[in-house]
């Protein structure tokens, strides 16, 4: 009789599994860095950008952090444009208007 021998189990590495909004930042990274556009000095940017977006994956109700987010995402698309910071300022500035109803006179 013949033994059979147990075929050799190869482990995986597990792919990581993100919600919607790292997924969405993943592709964007890797389009930047596939054009050439993100560089070693971007990476706090696109480690800010990653983790933002895995607390809006968490918590989409937070209006503070999506606006967060947002602004990173901002930033991120801004220093791979090469524009400049100011720009952003801008951005944010106008990001940052108050809510609510208008004063009546």
């Amino acid at each position: 009789m013949v033994e059979k021998v147990p075929a050799k189990r190869v482990r995986k590495a597990p792919v990581p599994k993100f919600g919607p909004n790292r997924t969405a930042v993943e592709v964007m990274i890797k389009a930047l860095r596939d054009a050439g556009k993100l560089e070693l000095v971007d990476s706090a940017r696109v480690t800010a950008v990653q983790s933002l977006a895995d607390v809006v994956d968490s918590d989409p109700s937070n209006a503070s952090i999506w606006r967060e987010y947002r602004a990173a995402l901002e930033l991120v698309r801004i220093s791979a444009d090469g524009s400049s910071i100011d720009e952003f300022e801008k951005l944010i500035d106008a990001l940052g208007a108050e809510m609510g109803d208008s004063k009546k006179p």
